[in-house]
C-alpha cells in the first residue's frame, strides 16, 4: 500500500522519505540476492555431499563402483540402493 497521498509529517521532508525507500528497496534486493545465493549453495554443495555420503557409508563388501543413487523429490535429496537390495536414505 502506498502511502503517498499523506502530506509529510512536520520535520518530515520528502528527501529523507526518498532516502528512505531507496535503503529499503536496496536491503529488499540483498536479501533476495543472499536467497537465492544460499539456495544454489545447498542444491551444488549439500546435495552433493548427501550423494558422497551414499558412497562413503556403503555396506562391507559393496564396492563404490555399485552404488547408484537415485533422486527424490519429498524431502529433496538422494535414495542409496546397494546391490543386496537394501535402500536406506541418506
Amino acid at each position: 500500500m502506498s502511502w503517498d497521498w499523506v502530506p509529510p509529517r512536520p520535520g518530515e521532508d520528502e528527501p529523507t522519505r526518498r532516502t528512505d525507500r531507496r535503503l529499503r528497496l536496496a536491503l529488499t534486493v540483498l536479501m533476495v540476492v543472499f536467497t537465492g545465493v544460499l539456495a544454489v549453495y545447498y542444491l551444488t554443495v549439500g546435495l552433493d555431499q548427501m550423494r558422497t555420503q551414499c558412497v562413503t557409508e556403503r555396506p562391507e563388501g559393496v564396492s563404490s563402483n555399485e552404488v547408484s543413487t537415485s533422486w527424490r523429490w519429498w524431502p529433496p535429496g538422494y535414495d542409496c540402493s546397494y546391490p543386496d537390495g537394501g535402500t536406506t536414505s541418506a
